[in-house]
């Protein structure tokens, strides 16, 4: 007994006043310490038995934390399935997604902010779909059929025109149980060739360049089976308004085999983008740009459709802001087109783009075999 207590004082004041890189510098303190050669050999054994016990003890909490890890998963699936029956799947999600989103913002930057961002966000309910894709282009038909002199026709009689210009043509409707506007733009240029103008819209940095209002622009998650992407986009407002958030999916897309090119983005929440006080979150946005070469991707000239709705969640009567509207979708195109004019100057021409691979299934049988392109070196 006396001599544990001994190896146990010896132990305690080694560690203490001193720093050892390894175990063999301990145990030659120890027979410094008066020891001897079999001191060594006890220290050695009781270290041993400490580390096993330790082990053990170890796998012992770690399976009693499983049990009630599972009993606890088990009850809030129970939990779930009652909220469902009482509430619908539709309440339910958005309570869980607001839960988990609290979660997230009170465990920022720990192991469980990780965990919890990657269980709250779910890639089968937000990417963008290929249907959706298609739908994109299929609008794009549907206006060229009805031809660009033609002020009206069956697929835009629920359209309001409001500008009709040469190359440049305005149209809206109201949205269901709102007081705002989706506007669909149909125009031509012919001073650039599509890709600049498709660049100019999927490059984030890029657009950091050229967009003075951006504060901030990431990618904050990227979704591998289709590419889709969620940003967020911070961008400032006239004083005294806050700056307006924008969190959302966005999938882009060139069909060499049909000669198009797609950009589609729609606002969503994610656990990564927790709403910020210093600005104001919009939750209604939709984008859709795709963008028809008139000869080929690298040759000036093309046609584009735009379809976009935004909620700027602003104080102004809804008069003021539908002006503004009408005014701002120009605008936001002439700064497209100004910012990808600029980049052909500044970069050159090249018609090798980096190009990766990806399809999107319709029924045409040419158009299974489009191409994804996402290029960083533009020309």
């Amino acid at each position: 007994m006396s001599l544990f207590l001994n190896l146990r004082v010896v132990f305690h004041r080694t560690v203490s006043c001193h720093k050892f890189g390894n175990r063999n510098e301990l145990l030659h303190r120890v027979v410094t310490l008066g020891l001897g050669p079999n001191g060594s050999r006890y220290v050695h054994e009781w270290y041993s038995s400490l580390i096993k016990k330790c082990v053990l003890f170890s796998r012992l909490i770690a399976r009693q934390c499983n049990v009630i890890a599972a009993q606890r998963i088990r009850r809030a699936s129970q939990i779930v399935t009652l909220y469902e029956k009482l509430y619908g799947e539709k309440v339910t999600s958005k309570l869980l997604n607001r839960l988990g989103q609290l979660m997230v913002k009170n465990s920022r930057g720990g192991l469980s902010y990780v965990i919890l961002s990657a269980l709250m966000f779910s890639w089968d309910e937000h990417r963008v779909t290929d249907e959706q894709m298609k739908s994109c282009v299929n609008d794009m038909v549907h206006i060229e059929q009805q031809g660009k002199e033609t002020t009206g026709s069956d697929y835009l009689q629920e359209w309001e025109q409001i500008i009709n210009k040469d190359h440049f043509r305005l149209w809206r409707k109201p949205v269901p149980d709102s007081h705002l506007y989706l506007y669909k733009v149909y125009g031509t240029f012919f001073d650039i060739p599509p890709r600049a103008f498709y660049n100019v819209q999927v490059d984030l940095d890029y657009r950091k360049k050229w967009d003075q209002l951006v504060i901030e622009l990431n990618v904050v998650d990227k979704d591998e089976k289709t590419g889709s992407e969620v940003i967020q986009w911070i961008t400032q407002y006239p004083y005294p308004m806050y700056s307006r958030d924008y969190v959302y999916v966005r999938r882009y897309m060139v069909d060499t085999k049909r000669n198009i090119m797609v950009v589609m983005s729609r606002a969503v929440d994610h656990p990564k983008c927790p709403i910020d006080s210093k600005c104001v979150r919009v939750s209604m946005y939709q984008s859709m740009m795709v963008i028809r070469p008139h000869k080929s991707f690298d040759e000036n000239g093309f046609d584009y459709v735009l379809t976009y709705c935004d909620d700027p969640q602003s104080a102004f009567p809804s008069v003021t802001y539908n002006w503004m509207a009408k005014k701002g979708v120009p605008d936001f195109v002439e700064k497209l087109h100004v910012a990808a004019r600029d980049l052909h100057k500044q970069t050159g021409y090249s018609s090798q783009p980096q190009v990766s691979s990806s399809s999107i299934a319709t029924e045409q049988s040419d158009y299974n075999n489009s191409n994804s392109l996402q290029q960083k070196q533009y020309y």
